[in-house]
């Protein structure tokens, strides 16, 4: 079987993506798996490398077809208008989140002219990112109009539990009104297909309800009658194992315990928040309906200890392993 080929783009060069970067590539096995190659400055892979004390080579390419995909030189392909003269590590700057962008950019445009069968970002800083002119809340919307890509939709994964949100960055307040059957039923059978892809050979599914204790029959709202527990029951017509809507104060800790393999819950905080309390070093984000899979970390740039050569590589680790095998 051909192995895919990922393009892993360096993030914010002020955090700790390219130190994540060169822990990741140098671990034996992990070009077993694929074809890595990074998107960043040759410099800045370099600094890191550094910092880490590993003495992996860096092979500054061109072209991909310059790529040698080999465990000990490291192929790094540097976008135009990407050179970090200094990199000052753990403080925001603009600049590097131009740098950032860009490689994002340089990804997107690889994977629609298909010379890349994944992507996989270390993490990007939202605020760098935003003084750096780029008006968007965030890196997915970014790729989502980069790429023209209208129904994208993240997906969480903490350990063997897999999260999915029906809405995401959007105010508070607009949430209920987006809660509807159709949007529900499509996030039901998107987390069915994917924890499929990577092994789970009949999952099991929990809807979690947007209401205090699962809107109390109608009485705290109605969201759960009449747009939940439909799309529910039309996704089991199609022999989705799925059950719901459950309380979401109870249906982690059901889905933790084993009950569940998947929560689809209907706001972006109702999923991260039991994601991020369940585990730290671990976990990936996976940004689904894009040209290709793109993963990234569960967490941020993590200023305070970048350039110290401490930081975790965990989330970094799962990040690449499932885009992988949802890429293949």
């Amino acid at each position: 079987m051909k192995k895919p080929t990922i393009g892993i783009t360096m993030g914010d060069p002020s955090g700790i993506g390219p130190e994540l970067i060169i822990k990741v590539l140098s671990k034996k096995g992990t070009f077993e798996s694929c074809n890595p190659f990074v998107i960043g400055d040759p410099k800045v892979i370099r600094q890191a490398s550094e910092v880490i004390g590993c003495d992996l080579r860096i092979n500054a390419i061109r072209d991909i077809s310059e790529a040698t995909f080999s465990p000990s030189r490291l192929d790094v392909f540097c976008p135009e208008g990407v050179d970090v003269q200094k990199i000052r590590w753990g403080k925001l700057d603009p600049a590097m989140g131009k740098a950032a962008a860009l490689c994002l950019e340089k990804a997107s445009h690889m994977a629609l002219e298909k010379e890349l069968d994944g992507i996989v970002s270390a993490p990007l800083n939202k605020e760098a990112f935003h003084r750096a002119g780029y008006q968007y809340l965030d890196e997915l919307e970014y790729m989502r109009e980069i790429t023209h890509s209208p129904e994208t939709s993240i997906i969480g994964v903490m350990d063997s539990i897999w999260t999915i949100a029906v809405t995401s960055h959007i105010p508070f307040r607009d949430i209920a009104d987006s809660i509807k059957k159709d949007r529900v039923l499509k996030h039901i059978h998107l987390m069915d297909r994917t924890l499929k892809r990577v092994g789970f050979v009949d999952p099991r599914i929990a809807v979690a309800a947007l209401n205090v204790h699962g809107g109390e029959g109608g009485l705290i709202g109605r969201e759960e009658i009449e747009e939940i527990e439909p799309a529910i029951e039309e996704a089991k017509k199609t022999n989705i194992k799925v059950r719901g809507p459950f309380p979401a104060d109870t249906v982690f800790a059901r889905a933790v315990g084993g009950e569940f393999n998947g929560v689809v819950c209907m706001y972006h905080d109702q999923a991260n928040i039991a994601r991020k309390l369940h585990t730290k070093r671990k976990g990936a984000t996976i940004f689904m309906n894009l040209p290709v899979i793109c993963g990234t970390t569960a967490h941020g740039t993590a200023f305070d200890i970048a350039g110290k050569g401490i930081a975790d590589p965990g989330s970094m680790e799962d990040a690449l392993k499932y885009t992988v095998i949802l890429s293949s």
